[in-house]
């Protein structure tokens, strides 16, 4: 066990070290050809497959970090066994896919509905609270007589990098979750380490370059605490997946109400 703690950690050390490398090679994209022609298109497309899935992944294959640490709830009952000789391949295959589909919902039954409850509360609390925030900050940029930047609205958010984001921030709540053996203290830790990362992002005393990912943080910030609150009641990244899309998606459109500029991170 202690060797498995051990290599948990150099997981998240690595994943650190490689957030700050990337993020250093990112803003000199610039000057350097090579490393602008990695941070875009195809190529960038690989890497950041690579760090945000590739890297859970081979912890969960070398069984570093188990799949209920990371929120993978699968299928807990075993088929019925079932006689087959007379069906052909074709259909057994399918027959066997059907029970283990059906199995996995009779999981997944009993946290549904939690889950549901779950999403629909926090979707309140983030409305209300991003709602509230942009017609505030409208309020206060009116009354001082500045132009508001309006939000560019043929932007869309990514589902891939909200994808991402479920699995990195799942990855590292499971990791504190194994270390402290705490689920709790797996939500806690998982927030301060993604937060963590955020403040290792080179620039940050850069007051333009702040001021134009400010509100994207400050969403993902709200997002993450939301959907770490209810991993914390129903551990299942296959139900998380889905409402954390939708918290992202509604969060940001409160926030538009308020005529900010967003602009997504590339990281």
């Amino acid at each position: 066990m202690t060797d498995t703690r051990w290599q948990v950690v150099a997981y998240i050390f690595a994943s650190m070290v490689l957030w700050l490398v990337a993020a250093q090679l990112v803003r000199r994209r610039a000057a350097i050809p090579w490393i602008r022609s990695l941070s875009d298109g195809w190529a960038a497309s690989i890497l950041r497959f690579a760090y945000y899935a590739g890297l859970p992944y081979a912890a969960l294959v070398l069984g570093v970090v188990p799949g209920r640490y990371l929120g993978l709830v699968g299928q807990a009952r075993k088929a019925s066994p079932l006689s087959f000789e007379s069906i052909p391949d074709a259909w057994q295959l399918l027959l066997q896919v059907q029970g283990s589909i059906s199995l996995v919902i009779l999981d997944w039954l009993p946290d549904m509905g939690k889950v549901a409850g779950l999403a629909i509360l926090m979707l309140l609390l983030l409305s209300a609270t991003w709602l509230g925030y942009a017609y505030a900050w409208r309020s206060v940029v009116s009354s001082l007589g500045i132009d508001t930047v309006s939000l560019r609205r043929g932007e869309k958010l990514s589902g891939v990098r909200v994808l991402y984001q479920a699995i990195h921030w799942s990855f590292y709540r499971g990791a504190v979750w194994l270390l402290a053996d705490d689920l709790y203290l797996g939500v806690v830790g998982g927030i301060v380490l993604v937060i963590g990362e955020w403040m290792l992002v080179p620039g940050r005393t850069d007051r333009r370059r702040h001021s134009l990912s400010s509100e994207v943080r400050l969403l993902d910030a709200s997002v993450l605490i939301a959907t770490s609150v209810i991993f914390l009641f129903v551990p299942n990244l296959w139900l998380l997946a889905p409402i954390h899309w939708m918290l992202a998606i509604a969060s940001r459109r409160m926030a538009a109400s308020g005529q900010w500029r967003l602009s997504d991170s590339r990281l």
